[in-house]
């Protein structure tokens, strides 16, 4: 079964939470979650999925908390 990675907007970020940038993720991790804010959700291959970790808040248009599954 694919990992599946889906982004929710955060308001705030709780204190001592990972934040990351886009620019930090690597390539397909970039491309793969631009199209997530897009879309929702999607299923990555398990490379990329290791790219994310579930709870992390990444800065990109505004500040999104990645959910792995």
């Amino acid at each position: 079964m694919q990992p599946k990675i889906t982004v929710e907007p955060a308001q705030t970020i709780p204190d001592g939470a990972t934040v990351r940038d886009y620019d930090e993720l690597g390539w397909c991790a970039q491309r793969q979650f631009a199209t997530v804010v897009d879309g929702g959700e999607r299923h990555v291959d398990d490379e990329t999925a290791l790219q994310f970790t579930d709870g992390e808040f990444v800065k990109y248009t505004d500040y999104y908390r990645v959910v792995v599954t």
